[in-house]
């Protein structure tokens, strides 16, 4: 090969070289600026994908938590329907067990309201005549008298409450075996009428009918004396009973016959 070819072949190896260095040196600088020029659009690309994200991991968080907040009420409203039920179930259990030692047992009712009439203390049964309900029946709890049915339609009746002024129940005193008449006063406590002053009455003796007024069936638990009075009366007695059964508590009660 000749001389001349030599130094050609090397000439073009050193421009290819040179071309490659020159290509390669470009090539770094233009991807350092693009960096350099890219930076701050990554860097608020970076921002705005962290806001999103957080954004979306709050609403999933706030969907979430109002899903719990709703499973958590239903959860709380069914325990206390069950809690309810219970109670429920308990007193009718109560109830009806005075079917099984209540040869005059007609039925049992449930409250569905209080009386209409203001010059009445009266509430109201969902059951009536064609229950087997009469004018008159004793109307009771498990813990004692409540009062009497004072009318009766075909499917509701209304019960006459112990507290009202115009009921009256003939009594016996359990201990000093005394008797009187309870009324009504129109409040939570009701009077013991005609007991003699020389008679001896006790506070916490328990009154219970007698059956001698031809209305109610004798031994029903009606309430206890809490307060006797002799001094400044002329007759009887000023004595106080607090019944047993509070009416403002009541929520099913039963029916006895005469």
């Amino acid at each position: 090969m000749s001389k001349g070819k030599k130094r050609f072949i090397i000439l073009f190896l050193l421009s290819l070289v040179a071309l490659i260095l020159v290509t390669h040196q470009h090539g770094r600088r233009s991807s350092m600026l693009f960096k350099v020029l890219s930076y701050p659009y990554d860097v608020l690309n970076k921002l705005t994908s962290n806001v999103i994200l957080t954004v979306h991991e709050a609403i999933d968080t706030f969907d979430e938590n109002k899903r719990l907040k709703k499973e958590l009420t239903a959860a709380l409203l069914e325990k206390q329907r069950y809690a309810e039920m219970f109670q429920e179930n308990k007193r009718l259990k109560e109830l009806l067990s005075l079917k099984e030692h209540r040869h005059n047992y007609v039925t049992t009712a449930k409250v569905i309201a209080r009386g209409y009439d203001r010059l009445l203390n009266t509430m109201i049964l969902d059951k009536g005549k064609d229950s087997g309900i009469k004018k008159d029946m004793a109307v009771i709890t498990t813990k004692g008298l409540v009062g009497k049915i004072y009318s009766v339609k075909d499917n509701f009746s209304e019960v006459l409450l112990l507290r009202d002024p115009n009921f009256s129940v003939a009594v016996r005193l359990q201990t000093s075996r005394h008797e009187g008449v309870i009324s009504g006063t129109g409040h939570k406590y009701s009077a013991l009428k005609y007991i003699p002053p020389e008679e001896t009455i006790e506070k916490g003796e328990t009154a219970v009918t007698s059956g001698l007024d031809g209305i109610f069936p004798p031994g029903l638990p009606v309430g206890v004396v809490t307060s006797v009075t002799k001094e400044g009366i002329e007759f009887f007695q000023d004595i106080k009973i607090t019944p047993f059964q509070t009416d403002a508590k009541i929520e099913e009660v039963v029916i006895l016959s005469k």
